[in-house]
């Protein structure tokens, strides 16, 4: 007889539900933009955290997010290419973004941000320089959205202003 396996113990994301209780295709194409814009925060946060590698923290939020119920919500399944071409695209740009958030920060005379903002800014300010076919006020929309179910305070302002201004100087 077999020995049983011992469940592998998750770290990071957390642990993997039974199966999908969602499609991945369901949901509007806008709402699966939305929701991978949010995904693609939550997975640049968590990189950080845990000093992760794009490719493997793409792939196991894909694998164990998208499309499964959390804390007895059901979510709309983030569009898993925006998603990871989001955080890969980061990933690439990463001295760019950090000029760019770095000169923006120092502008509107902020200090230090804490990693989550720092996450939503960043891929924020990836969309306005990767995305120039994706209207600006979308990105900077999706991007306010992501920060306000985050965030109560002066962030989404924070947000607003230092994308909009990104936006005034990588698009035309």
């Amino acid at each position: 007889m077999p020995e049983k396996k011992k469940p592998v113990k998750r770290v990071g994301l957390g642990a993997a539900p039974e199966k999908r209780v969602i499609k991945k295709t369901a949901g509007s194409p806008k709402a699966q933009k939305i929701a991978a814009r949010l995904a693609a925060v939550q997975v640049l946060y968590q990189m950080r955290l845990n000093n992760q590698e794009a490719k493997s923290a793409v792939r196991e939020f894909i694998d164990t997010r998208i499309g499964f119920e959390l804390d007895g919500d059901r979510f709309v399944p983030a569009d898993a290419e925006l998603l990871e071409e989001i955080v890969m695209g980061v990933t690439k740009r990463w001295t760019d973004i950090e000029v760019i958030l770095a000169k923006a920060l120092a502008d509107g005379k902020k200090g230090e941000i804490e990693t989550l903002l720092e996450s939503i800014l960043r891929a924020g300010i990836y969309e306005l320089m990767a995305h120039g076919s994706v209207d600006t006020g979308i990105i900077i929309n999706d991007y306010l959205n992501v920060t306000t179910s985050f965030y109560e305070g002066n962030e989404p302002k924070i947000v607003n202003a230092i994308l909009d201004k990104v936006a005034k100087s990588v698009r035309d």
